[in-house]
């Protein structure tokens, strides 16, 4: 028989508030840094919630990468 699988872990918000995307992305990299940190040091190998909030953090760059180039290219039309 197999062994049990354990569901990923669930990250429940307390608290909205808006922030900026650069804010957001500067915010997630400091958490996926301590939270591969607890899981190295713990030796869980929790690998989907750290793959989960790398590709939140990754769209987020690609997010705000995308706005600066639109900004740009606004202005140079001016």
């Amino acid at each position: 028989m197999d062994a049990a699988l354990t569901p990923p872990l669930r990250i429940k918000p307390l608290h909205v508030q808006q922030i900026s995307p650069e804010a957001a992305q500067k915010r997630l990299d400091n958490f996926i840094n301590d939270f591969r940190t607890r899981s190295i040091a713990k030796n869980s190998g929790e690998s989907t919630t750290a793959a989960q909030l790398q590709k939140l953090a990754d769209a987020l760059s690609e997010e705000s990468a995308r706005k600066q180039w639109c900004k740009s290219a606004t202005s140079t039309w001016s």
